[in-house]
C-alpha cells in the first residue's frame, strides 16, 4: 500500500470551477520511468502502478487525480483519488508554469487510464463516466454539461513555449479520439433523472 500523507493543498470552490478530463500519460515526468504497461488501452488493473509512481517513486504528496477510471477485465472501474477539497498539484503546477489557464488551476482533474491517440474510447467508457463521476460532480458543484474540457482546452496559446521553459519535464498526448458530443448524449441521458 502506498504511503498517505498530509497535503494541506486546499481546493478553492468558485461557481466557475470546471471539470478537466485527461488521459493519465499525460501526468508522466519524463525523466522518470514507469511501467510500459499504461502507455495502452488493455483490460488489466493499472491503478496500483499510478499509485506507486506518484507516492513511492516521484515522492509526491499526494495522487494527482481526484477520479480515475480504467477498463478492467470486462468493464470500466472507477477509483476514488485525491479529495476533492484538495488542489490537483499537476493542475497548480501548469497554472503556475502559464501552461494552463490560471483559471483551471482549481479544477477537478480526471485520470483516463487509456491512451485515446490509439483507441477510440468505446461509448460504455462514456456511459460509466456520465453516471458515476460526472453527473454527481456537475449537481454538487453546480456545473453544467459545458464546465467538462479536456486537458488541451485549458492549454494558454503559448504553452509549448512556457512548457520548454519550465521546469517540468511533461510531455502532452492530444485525445485524438475523444468525442464530446458523444460524451454531452450520456451526459443528457443520466442528467434527465434529477
Amino acid at each position: 500500500m502506498y504511503e498517505l500523507r498530509l497535503y494541506r493543498e486546499k481546493r478553492i470552490n468558485k461557481p466557475s470551477n470546471k471539470i478537466i478530463l485527461t488521459q493519465a500519460i499525460n501526468l508522466i515526468d519524463s525523466d522518470y520511468f514507469i511501467n510500459g504497461e499504461v502507455y495502452k488501452t488493455n483490460y488489466k488493473y493499472t491503478w496500483g502502478i499510478w499509485q506507486k509512481y506518484f507516492i513511492e517513486f516521484l515522492r509526491k504528496p499526494a495522487l494527482p487525480f481526484h477520479y480515475f477510471t480504467e477498463f478492467l477485465d470486462k468493464d470500466y472501474v472507477e477509483y476514488k483519488g485525491l479529495p476533492n477539497l484538495n488542489r490537483s498539484y499537476f493542475l497548480d503546477e501548469l497554472a503556475n508554469a502559464g501552461i494552463i489557464e490560471y483559471k483551471y488551476k482549481n479544477c477537478i482533474l480526471i485520470g483516463i487510464g487509456e491512451n485515446w491517440n490509439i483507441d477510440i474510447p468505446e461509448r460504455r467508457f462514456y456511459d460509466h463516466l456520465a453516471q458515476k463521476i460526472l453527473i454527481p460532480l456537475m449537481r454538487e458543484h453546480h456545473l453544467n454539461v459545458n464546465d467538462v474540457l479536456i486537458l488541451e482546452d485549458c492549454f494558454t496559446s503559448d504553452w509549448e513555449n512556457k512548457l520548454e521553459k519550465s521546469e517540468l519535464n511533461y510531455k502532452f498526448y492530444n485525445h485524438k479520439y475523444y468525442d464530446k458530443v458523444i460524451l454531452k448524449t450520456y451526459i443528457n441521458k443520466w442528467d434527465k433523472f434529477k
